[in-house]
């Protein structure tokens, strides 16, 4: 049998190998909204960090890394497809090898996170299960960890908008401080994976710092971000209502863990469609973790619709 060759792209002249690989699922699993051509033609892709699984002149497997355009080193993998399990453990064993450095660093982890991009109901189809198990066990099988898996969440104008809130009062944030302090008291006690990971090793103001920060760095700027009082005049949440390079998002929505249970995220999220809205943005794309019940029911009572799932591993 012909040996396996597994290599990175040379130069973008070679982008059209990445879509000649083999074998594809047809379940849903691993698709995005657009295709890698489509992205590559954007520049979201580096030839350096996407990696090919070669037999012969057939290519068998690929794993398309990504990182923000000034960034040293990706931060993710996102399209990872391969023939068999043995090839795609071998690719990104591989890949890893080369592009996790001594002197990697991203915004998150110490390794690029793969995205696995799930339809809504792939534990319901056989197919569609089947083809995730591979990627799982592909991925496991070359050393990375599963994290969690979220869901993947969306508004659009034509779903209708919320009442704004009658109880709460919102101001911009004019004082970090304030936001910072705001954030580590939001942390303590949260249910969201990424926060309860990092407050293993790191202290609540800390986390608060890293999460303010990565906002800030999306494109969507600092105006929308509000405060949330009660009728006392307490602050009691925020939202960071944001962009990414695709459309708009909540960069940050939460509730200081002393005033939950009274229902204010839907308060905040509604403030921020409302802010969104009278941009006339069309929609607004989120997610949540299947494990954060009570902020993946705010986002179904207030009308947001599940597109799909992402599992995340590094």
């Amino acid at each position: 049998m012909t040996e396996l060759v597994f290599r990175a792209l040379s130069d973008e002249s070679e982008f059209p190998l990445f879509d000649r690989v083999t074998t594809l699922p047809t379940s849903g699993v691993g698709e995005r909204s657009r295709t890698f051509a489509d992205l590559a033609a954007d520049g979201d892709y580096r030839p350096a960090w996407v990696w090919i699984a070669l037999r012969g002149d057939e290519v068998v497997a690929r794993a398309s890394f990504w990182g923000p355009p000034d960034a040293e080193h990706p931060s993710a993998l996102d399209f990872f497809d391969f023939d068999t399990v043995e090839t795609g453990t071998a690719l990104l064993e591989a890949a890893y090898a080369a592009l996790v450095t001594p002197d990697y660093h991203a915004p998150i982890g110490d390794r690029p996170e793969y995205n696995l991009f799930l339809p809504a109901d792939w534990r319901e189809r056989p197919d569609a299960k089947a083809d995730a198990d591979a990627r799982v066990e592909a991925a496991e099988r070359a050393g990375l960890i599963f994290h969690v898996e979220r869901l993947t969440l969306r508004w659009e104008r034509e779903y209708g908008l919320p009442p704004r809130s009658t109880r709460l009062t919102f101001s911009p944030v004019t004082d970090d401080q304030v936001l910072l302090d705001l954030l580590a008291d939001i942390v303590t006690g949260s249910l969201d994976a990424w926060d309860r990971r990092e407050l293993r090793t790191r202290t609540p103001q800390d986390v608060a710092a890293e999460a303010l920060a990565m906002v800030a760095d999306m494109p969507g700027g600092r105006d929308r971000w509000r405060l949330g009082h009660d009728s006392s005049g307490e602050l009691v949440g925020m939202v960071m209502p944001t962009r990414n390079s695709r459309s708009a998002t909540i960069g940050y929505i939460g509730v200081d863990h002393r005033h939950r249970g009274h229902g204010y995220a839907y308060d905040l999220l509604a403030e921020a469609m409302h802010i969104f809205a009278e941009e006339g943005e069309p929609f607004i794309n989120d997610n949540t973790d299947v494990g954060n019940a009570p902020m993946a029911a705010v986002f179904d009572r207030i009308g947001y619709r599940v597109t799909g799932r992402r599992m995340l591993f590094s």
